[in-house]
């Protein structure tokens, strides 16, 4: 049986922004939570690295923390599924998919911050279509 080959092509809806960052993931029914540091993120999901697993398909609450531009502390939170995880020597990467995708009502202070970082750095527009801006 032959193994399919993945494509090469990045099919993700919305561009991934590298970010620098903490979450405390909380694991659903276990009563656990997890400090994990952020790779990248997302309208639809965010990259972690972690010391310890959380397993695949486990529903997670996200409580995101950042610095913004004016050097204060803000958080927001979130909910998600780990869709993916790997070991990395003694780490673990793992790929959340957020329930519901990144929205000024839900997350303001984390929207406003990325659309600052977007702005700023002119970093692409989010959404992967380039034919659609929504910022």
């Amino acid at each position: 049986m032959k193994k399919k080959r993945r494509s090469t092509e990045d099919s993700r809806k919305w561009f991934r922004y590298q970010f620098f960052g903490s979450a405390r993931v909380n694991i659903s029914k276990e009563k656990a939570a997890v400090d994990m540091t952020i790779a990248n993120i997302s309208f639809s999901g965010m990259g972690l690295y972690a010391d310890k697993p959380v397993g695949k398909g486990k529903k997670v609450q996200i409580q995101i923390a950042y610095v913004d531009r004016n050097g204060k502390i803000c958080e927001d939170r979130t909910t998600g599924v780990v869709d993916w995880q790997k070991k990395f020597k003694t780490r673990y990467l793992i790929g959340v998919l957020f329930e519901e995708e990144l929205n000024i009502d839900r997350q303001p202070n984390l929207i406003k911050h990325l659309i600052w970082l977007i702005d700023t750095f002119r970093w692409p527009q989010p959404y992967g279509d380039k034919r659609i801006s929504v910022i």
